[in-house]
């Protein structure tokens, strides 16, 4: 969905190449976050600006450009861009700057607010969990690869957004995830000396206030075998003298430590150990995970879990595994291989080989875009063909052949679907495809000495849904294993599996309608939160 937002952008009123745009109205100098909305497509955006020059980012389209040049026409600034004759021509009033984005494409409109920037350092003082006096959590986290943003999400009811600092101390946010305008919420974090303390939150009428609960977060760094891992030791601060632990696996690509919109936050807050780490060949550590099978990823988990054990703040026998998306297979297969786990998580994943999940993926999307019948089954049989040359190279001129007669079309050039394969037999992608991409989770299910709890977003491919509860409740039963619910106490022995109505694949709650971009996103499931961490609690 980023993809074809940014393409929109590129055709509409960005194309080509670099694009800039200046002020030096001193009314203008400083930062903006909003939106730029073009034919009902929202781009988030930030305009930086220090004298007479500055930048315009498309930041979760990772798009950046300089910019150039500004005049003043009457009570209108205009921000002219390079090499072709677009511009956000707009007022400045008090804080927001907003007006019409024009070029020789569609036309626009933008609306941006004036915020404060923060070094990562300030950002990273105000993360945690702030529990209210009801005993339910805001969760404050930084937004996973866009740094400077912080976002909140509120435990119970799900409700997540962006935040943007407005001072040192006050932050705001808007009607949605990434929606900017209007200002709906305002956040002022409290501080006793150099340390954050609490917060009040205000939204429209409603005021209420939390205290941040202490933790600490210590560097780490452990081995699986020559494989040297960093990572980040999360510790309640609390008078019990032995933790529960749990050990962060990871989605898929390079991805690096992630408390994954604060749930690492609310976990320790509840009297857990948190161990999260940079994948190998990410960030602080070794190795590649490129070249890595799911059982080496697994086993750099375990290796977490081990160093965990060695931890005298934490309780050996009762460390389990949490992970999301390609973490659903991970998660349950590490689980599997220390004998000591205390329960797994798997969330949007792990239950079907990832081909099958693939599949299943690329249909509900195409069908979504609006793909006939016939579209579908064509990329779906070329899907299954690209899948057969992962395995063995005898069918290649046949791949070949129907490679050169689908490339053109336009559901092959859908982004976000797993449908396109290279053209070269020596091309690395296909063995790193072939590490994973038939990886039977069965045996690792059945095996589990530990609970197991499994979740799923209804809308997150329908039909690959209701096929992964099935095969998860069939290779536990085959295992003896009885099913129970999340909020029961499931014992060694059980198993959980929870559908959260109108949720996609990291649990958001699908944003109206359907087809809209994620930055709509208003909340995670209800009870997400809550319920995910109770069960672990539990354990």
């Amino acid at each position: 969905m980023m993809k074809s937002i940014w393409a929109l952008m590129v055709f509409g009123f960005l194309a080509g190449g670099s694009h800039a745009c200046a002020q030096t109205q001193p009314t203008v100098s400083g930062e903006w976050v909003g939106n730029i909305e073009v034919q009902g497509t929202s781009q988030f955006a930030t305009l930086s600006v220090s004298g007479d020059t500055g930048t315009l980012a498309m930041p979760l389209a990772n798009f950046s450009t300089k910019l150039t040049s500004i005049r003043v026409e009457g009570i209108q600034v205009v921000c002219e861009f390079e090499q072709i004759k677009s511009a956000l021509k707009g007022k400045i009033s008090g804080d927001e700057f907003a007006g019409k984005a024009t070029g020789p494409g569609p036309s626009g409109t933008f609306h941006l607010i004036r915020a404060q920037k923060l070094a990562p350092d300030a950002l990273a003082a105000f993360q945690g969990a702030y529990r209210f006096p009801d005993g339910k959590f805001v969760l404050i986290d930084v937004m996973y690869g866009v740094p400077g943003i912080l976002t909140m999400t509120d435990s119970a009811t799900g409700d997540v957004r962006a935040i943007f600092p407005r001072t040192d101390r006050q932050f705001f946010s808007g009607p949605a995830l990434f929606i900017t305008s209007p200002v709906t919420t305002t956040l002022t974090f409290e501080k006793k000396g150099d340390r954050v303390v609490g917060l009040s939150f205000r939204s429209g009428t409603r005021a209420r206030r939390a205290k941040r609960i202490p933790h600490s977060q210590q560097p780490v760094r452990f081995q699986n075998g020559d494989v040297t891992l960093a990572g980040t030791l999360l510790l309640p601060e609390s008078n019990r003298s032995k933790h529960a632990g749990v050990v962060f696996t990871h989605g898929g690509g390079a991805a690096k430590r992630e408390f994954v919109w604060g749930l690492g936050y609310q976990l320790a807050a509840r009297g857990m150990a948190v161990l999260i780490y940079d994948k190998r060949g990410v960030g602080e550590s070794k190795g590649n995970w490129g070249e890595a099978s799911f059982e080496d990823l697994a086993d750099d988990a375990v290796a977490g879990a081990k160093f965990l054990q060695s931890n005298s703040a934490i309780d050996p026998k009762r460390i389990g595994f949490w992970g999301l998306s390609q973490g659903g297979w991970i998660a349950p297969l590490a689980a599997s291989r220390f004998p000591e786990a205390a329960f797994a998580v798997a969330v949007s994943g792990g239950a079907l080989t990832p081909a099958v999940t693939e599949l299943f993926d690329t249909e509900y999307e195409l069908q979504k875009a609006g793909f006939n019948a016939e579209d579908v089954q064509k990329a779906l049989a070329f899907q299954s063909l690209k899948n057969e040359i992962i395995r063995s190279f005898e069918k290649w001129e046949q791949y070949l052949s129907m490679r050169n007669t689908v490339k053109d079309t336009p559901w092959y050039r859908v982004q976000g679907i797993d449908i396109r394969g290279p053209d070269k037999q020596d091309h690395p992608q296909w063995a790193h495809m072939r590490r994973s991409y038939f990886y039977d989770p069965a045996p690792a299910l059945k095996s589990l000495r530990g609970p197991l709890l499994v979740i799923h977003g209804e809308l997150d491919t329908p039909k690959g849904v209701a096929a992964s509860v099935e095969a998860i409740k069939s290779s536990m039963t085959a295992a003896g294993k009885r099913e129970t619910s999340i909020t029961g106490n499931p014992g060694k022995d059980g198993f959980v599996v929870k559908v959260y109505p109108r949720g996609v694949h990291n649990l958001m709650e699908a944003p109206e309608p359907e087809k809209s971009s994620w930055i709509r996103s208003k909340r995670f499931v209800p009870g997400l939160f809550e319920e995910m961490v109770d069960w672990m609690v539990r354990q």
